[in-house]
C-alpha cells in the first residue's frame, strides 16, 4: 500500500515540474551571456522576457501572436545554440536539426505558412518544432506514463508481503 501511494505522489510531482517546463524555448542550452546579450539587443528586459516566457502567456506564444522584438529575440538565442537548424540561406535544415521522420514532415508541412520575415520565420521554426515534439530532448509528460506499469508489478509485490503479515493471531 505504501509503495503505490508513493509511486502515485512520485507521478503526481513530476507531472507537476513537467508541465511548468513544457515551454516552447525550454531545450535552449546557450549561457546566461548568450541569454542577456541576445535580450539587450533586443531592447528586452528580463523582467519583460520573465512575462513573455510565462505559461499564463503560452497562447499567446504558441499563436505567434507576439511582439517582433520576442521573435527577433529568439532567432538570436537560435543562432547561438550548437545544433544549428538553418543553412547558410536562414532555410530551415532538417538534417541538421535531426528531426525525426514524423517531426520533420511536421515541421515541414507547419513551415509551409511561414513569413518571409527572418525573425518571424526563425521564431515560427521553433513553435512548429515544439508542436511536432522536436527537440525529443524536451521532456514531455506523457514519457512518464511508463512509470504506472513499471512500479505495479513492485507494488504488487509489496502488497504481498504486507498481506502475509495482516494476519491476527487469536
Amino acid at each position: 500500500m505504501f509503495i503505490t501511494r508513493l509511486a502515485i505522489f512520485v507521478l503526481l510531482i513530476v507531472s507537476i515540474s513537467q508541465a511548468k517546463e513544457s515551454q516552447p524555448f525550454d531545450f535552449f542550452k546557450g549561457t546566461y551571456n548568450d541569454f542577456t546579450d541576445c535580450l539587450r539587443t533586443n531592447n528586452i528586459t528580463i523582467a519583460e522576457y520573465e512575462k513573455f516566457d510565462d505559461t499564463s502567456n503560452l497562447d499567446n506564444v504558441l499563436k505567434e501572436n507576439v511582439e517582433l522584438k520576442y521573435k527577433c529575440n529568439i532567432k538570436c538565442q537560435l543562432e547561438r545554440e550548437p545544433t544549428k537548424w538553418l543553412n547558410a540561406r536562414g532555410e530551415v535544415d532538417l538534417k541538421a536539426m535531426k528531426a525525426t521522420s514524423k517531426a520533420a514532415a511536421s515541421i515541414s508541412k507547419c513551415m509551409e505558412k511561414a513569413p518571409n520575415e527572418s525573425c518571424a520565420y526563425v521564431y515560427k521554426l521553433v513553435i512548429c518544432a515544439f508542436k511536432a515534439g522536436h527537440p525529443s530532448s524536451v521532456i514531455k509528460f506523457e514519457s512518464y506514463e511508463h512509470i504506472t506499469e513499471e512500479t505495479a508489478g513492485l507494488a504488487a509485490n509489496q502488497q504481498d508481503y504486507l498481506d502475509d503479515y495482516d494476519t491476527l493471531d487469536v
